[in-house]
């Protein structure tokens, strides 16, 4: 092995969000030097590994799925849903089905699609440039995420409250896989040890997690503004294994977004 595989660092992106929290809560301990962290949002992160900014991260799966052939999917870990997630929330003045006119976060592109599947094609989608409230008074209904989303929940904006975890394992009895973790697929034989280690340490993120969440709570109620019970109660909802359920659930979103026109072509896991 020559010096440049040895000193190879695998550039990471970690969606700054409390959802992700408990596999980052692992990986800051025993993370070591052959990772480098990049905190951002779901789609900055979309676009810093397309870009080449990062080599790896956890990316919006209809982002994963729409470039599917430039990334290698690490099959260790998501982030999904059997039910109502709590932060990927629609909040309106009319009930869902009347719904005609949408300001959507810039910061989400799974939750987009899944709104586009789940509305269908009539409603109008705008970006929301202003606070929930301002865009309300225009809108019918607006799309918060992650953190965002969890603030608004507790004291709601409009008088309609849809989760959109809900209405999709109502729709079709699934789990929703909001995201998977990919790499590049150009990533070079240097960057082969880290990235093994990082989907080792990914999965041992899940099992650490299981064997003493309240320790992961404590330390996420230290750095996110909600109680620890609160914070208990939000990560039940949430999954983190990529089983043959997930994979399911994925597939059965990819398909339903290529018919709905938020996807050209199904990734070869779902086609086969």
């Amino acid at each position: 092995m020559n010096v440049a595989e040895t000193r190879a660092v695998l550039r990471v992106g970690r969606i700054a969000a409390l959802n992700m929290y408990p596999l980052y809560h692992h990986l800051e301990h025993v993370g070591g030097p052959q990772f480098a962290f990049t905190d951002g949002v779901p789609t900055t992160l979309n676009q810093g590994v397309m870009r080449g900014d990062l080599d790896v991260s956890a990316m919006s799966s209809i982002e994963y799925a729409r470039n599917a052939d430039q990334l290698q999917l690490l099959p260790v870990a998501c982030i999904s849903a059997a039910g109502a997630v709590d932060s990927i929330l629609v909040f309106s003045h009319v009930p869902f089905a009347d719904i005609r006119s949408v300001a959507i976060t810039p910061h989400s592109a799974t939750s987009v699609a899944l709104l586009r599947i789940l509305l269908g094609n009539d409603a109008e989608f705008v970006d929301l440039t202003q606070t929930p409230a301002q865009a309300l008074t225009h809108c019918d209904a607006v799309l918060l995420i992650g953190d965002e989303a969890l603030v608004g929940g507790q004291s709601p904006y409009a008088a309609h409250v849809t989760d959109l975890g809900a209405l999709w394992r109502v729709r079709t009895g699934l789990p929703m896989v909001f995201a998977v973790w990919a790499a590049r697929a150009d990533l070079g034989s240097a960057y082969r040890s880290p990235l093994a280690d990082l989907q080792q340490q990914l999965t041992d993120a899940q099992e650490s997690y299981a064997r003493d969440p309240r320790a992961v709570v404590r330390a996420a109620a230290q750095r996110f503004p909600f109680s620890e019970e609160f914070i208990a109660a939000y990560f039940r909802r949430l999954g983190y294994g990529f089983g043959a359920i997930e994979r399911e659930g994925l597939g059965m979103f990819l398909q339903m977004a290529r018919e709905a026109g938020q996807l050209v072509r199904l990734p070869e896991f779902v086609a086969a």
